[in-house]
């Protein structure tokens, strides 16, 4: 059995985030999952078991996801402990979780199969890693990036302006984690509608738990007939998540890959399947087909 640790909220005005984690934690409970409720904001849990209290303790052991929003490294590994006392283990560990979130720790892994990067902590370490990439630089967080405030806030066409985004992330824990992350930029194939400026790029975000593909969705929220993917080209995006996904070796990772104006695919970066936007992935499809394997396993 799969049980869900969800911190879904019933506000009448929710954001996207928290519309989607209510979708999924409803599709989650329409499978018949057995879901517990979580309160928010984890930073202010004073006892990570307290918070598993009501929470049966199985006899058998039981796999758990956490449906919520990205914990730090500590409260992942908290929860994971705490859920582990009831026996309920977290699909991920607390090493797999910080493999799959963090850049600079799956990056390596996946060599050729993403663009070029440097990972900086200070800014003494910029001019180098101008002269190794190139102009335009696209610039982000170990975490995650600024997208949501626009091109400019993503992408570096002088020093400058580099520095300038580089100092803003350095200041943004929850995007960071300390390092910023500098990649080479790359052309991808794009359709005609744009996101904050942003040209859509035609990337997908494919799902894998095990190295078998679950479920995969066009990354942007945008209707288009261009994203639709022939035979041979959905052939080639299973293939590299799946491989992605046996590199970083985390059991359910999201993987984002996108096509470059060449035709060819690469891998543009993974996160935690738990913590990862559905984008235009299909919740039931995706919980379906995970409760499935996860079935198979247990028999």
């Amino acid at each position: 059995m799969l049980v869900v640790l969800s911190e879904a909220t019933l506000n009448q005005q929710q954001t996207t985030n928290e519309r989607e984690l209510n979708l999924i934690t409803e599709t989650a409970r329409m499978l018949g999952l057995r879901v517990y409720a979580l309160p928010p904001e984890p930073e202010q849990w004073a006892d990570f078991e307290a918070v598993l209290a009501y929470v049966p303790v199985f006899e058998q052991p039981q796999t758990g996801i956490w449906v919520g929003y990205i914990p730090k490294p500590e409260h992942y590994a908290a929860l994971y402990h705490a859920a582990a006392t009831r026996n309920i283990w977290l699909i991920n560990t607390p090493e797999q979780y910080q493999t799959a979130m963090e850049f600079d720790r799956f990056y390596p892994l996946l060599g050729e199969l993403t663009p070029l990067s440097c990972v900086i902590t200070e800014l003494g370490q910029l001019a180098a890693a101008e002269d190794r990439l190139g102009w335009p630089i696209f610039v982000k967080g170990a975490i995650k990036s600024n997208k949501e405030q626009g091109w400019q806030a993503c992408v570096a066409t002088t020093s400058a302006e580099l520095e300038h985004l580089s100092v803003q992330l350095l200041n943004q824990p929850a995007q960071a984690r300390g390092r910023v992350i500098l990649r080479r930029f790359v052309q991808l194939r794009t359709l005609e509608s744009h996101y904050q400026a942003f040209p859509l790029g035609r990337e997908y975000r494919v799902f894998v738990y095990q190295n078998q593909v679950l479920a995969y969705g066009f990354y942007w929220d945008a209707p288009s007939e261009e994203f639709a993917l022939n035979v041979a080209e959905l052939a080639s995006v299973k293939n590299l998540a799946r491989e992605a996904a046996r590199r970083v070796g985390t059991p359910f990772i999201a993987v984002d890959i996108g096509q470059l104006i060449n035709g060819e695919w690469i891998v543009i970066e993974v996160g935690d399947g738990q913590f990862s936007g559905l984008s235009q992935v299909q919740a039931l499809e995706l919980w379906s087909q995970l409760k499935a394997k996860l079935e198979v396993v247990a028999e």
